[in-house]
């Protein structure tokens, strides 16, 4: 990642709002709390499992009703 200083050559970051459920807020919150950075988290997290793998996740709890 790069950042912007506002005068040229380096990128802004991706940055995103996202809303999570209650049961992801409560792991966010616990590796706050243990002092890392919620959004390494979560790139580590989509870096992992991929597209087609979270695709896979979500379309399955689609089917059970669990959105």
């Amino acid at each position: 990642m790069r950042y912007w200083d506002g005068q040229g050559g380096i990128e802004i970051p991706n940055q995103y709002s996202i809303t999570v459920s209650d049961e992801s807020a409560k792991i966010l919150k616990s590796l706050k709390d243990s002092g890392y950075k919620v959004s390494q988290a979560i790139d580590e997290a989509i870096k992992t499992m991929q597209q087609p793998a979270l695709t896979r996740l979500i379309a399955m709890r689609r089917q059970r009703g669990d959105e």
